[in-house]
């Protein structure tokens, strides 16, 4: 969400899901933590902004990648999704369009020879257990219709 192509795919990804009736707290957009002409953020102003968003949220959808402010939002939602208040947050689901995932493994190599690419095991296997992982937006688009399907059906059982 860096740089401008990521931020780019970002607000289009954002607009996208709102017209397809999603309420969507896109951080790119959150001019009181990404204004960078201000002198006045900190870790702790953007912690405190994009903390107060993520638990106004039930679904926390990342980009599956190292970034380990990312790693900490998905583990934050899936707590919160597992041990706080599951009928109130939904989980996480991972977006992973990162191309060198389609790289097939090679046997015969091993190490940085081998030229697959991997992602933490911990943390697949989190997005996994939660609301699972896609790798394109439309995928995405149809797996958080589907949710959303699922606990209206949910909503309505108990009603």
């Amino acid at each position: 969400m860096f740089d401008l192509p990521n931020v780019e795919f970002n607000l289009n990804l954002a607009a996208r899901l709102r017209k397809n009736g999603f309420v969507v707290y896109c951080p790119n957009e959150n001019e009181a933590i990404n204004d960078k002409t201000r002198t006045d953020i900190t870790p702790e102003k953007v912690y405190l902004q994009d903390r107060e968003e993520l638990l106004a949220s039930n679904v926390f959808l990342c980009q599956v990648s190292e970034d380990s402010g990312t790693m900490w939002e998905a583990g934050l939602m899936a707590c919160l999704s597992t041990d706080v208040d599951p009928s109130r947050y939904y989980g996480v689901i991972g977006l992973a369009t990162d191309i060198r995932l389609a790289t097939v493994p090679d046997p015969a190599k091993s190490g940085i020879e081998n030229q697959s690419w991997a992602v933490n095991a911990f943390v697949i296997g989190g997005l996994k257990t939660s609301l699972g992982v896609v790798g394109d937006v439309d995928s995405l688009i149809a797996r958080l219709l589907e949710i959303r399907a699922e606990r209206e059906e949910t909503e309505d059982a108990r009603s």
